[in-house]
């Protein structure tokens, strides 16, 4: 059992941690690596700790500690409107995390499904895509194969479910995020034009990030399905 002032211990080391990795988020030039076709894209390292809240912690411990990471985030780095935005993906993945913990394949099995029609919109858009466009496609592509990789993986208990999750988090974030800038810019052409984009994205970074914190979790003996940081 854990003591209040262990609680309020970790709790500020883990809003530490989520704002370091959200600097390093800032420090990894991804915009650049794509040609700056997709502005706004972060690796999204600091998602790691609230998959850790989510997995590991009570739900009231994940929403203080998301809502102190945005908030700090967005004093320290950004504004008030970087904020709202944050904010607002935040929300949404963080519900959505906290929806499908108990059955991740379902939300790689979602994020696939995203992934192709985002992918699917893009060649509409531009049957023939080149140079950046054509990256980004592939990209999309590319995380699309990765989620049925990693569904097929958790149904079959090759992995277990934390990079399903990350995965449906992270593209919860992106739409969050598009809504709502749609909404404040009064921009509604986001919604076809940069979601796609960021959908297909998100489905590759969440992978990323879902498997890091796999081996964090590894690591530090922990399990996932107890709550409390419990050890196996």
């Amino acid at each position: 059992m854990h003591t209040a002032t262990q609680k309020v211990a970790r709790f500020g080391l883990l809003t530490a941690l989520a704002l370091v990795l959200g600097l390093l988020d800032r420090a990894i030039p991804l915009t650049a690596l794509l040609g700056g076709a997709a502005p706004g894209i972060k690796l999204g390292l600091a998602n790691t700790v609230l998959l850790y809240a989510v997995y590991l912690m009570d739900w009231q411990s994940a929403v203080f500690l998301m809502l102190a990471k945005v908030i700090l985030s967005g004093l320290i780095f950004g504004s008030l409107t970087a904020i709202l935005y944050s904010l607002s993906g935040g929300i949404l993945s963080l519900l959505v995390m906290l929806l499908i913990r108990r059955k991740p394949e379902s939300g790689a099995l979602c994020a696939g499904i995203l992934a192709a029609g985002a992918e699917t919109m893009l060649l509409i858009q531009n049957p023939h895509p080149g140079g950046q466009r054509l990256w980004i496609v592939i990209l999309i592509g590319v995380a699309c194969a990765v989620c049925v990789a990693a569904w097929i993986a958790i149904r079959k208990g090759k992995i277990r479910g934390v990079p399903g999750t990350s995965i449906a988090g992270a593209i919860a974030h992106n739409i969050g995020q598009v809504l709502a800038a749609s909404i404040v810019l009064r921009t509604p052409q986001l919604l076809s034009t940069y979601l796609p984009v960021l959908v297909g994205i998100g489905a590759a970074v969440g992978t990323l990030t879902g498997i890091v914190a796999e081996r964090v979790f590894r690591a530090l003996h922990m399990n996932p399905d107890k709550p409390e940081g419990q050890k196996k």
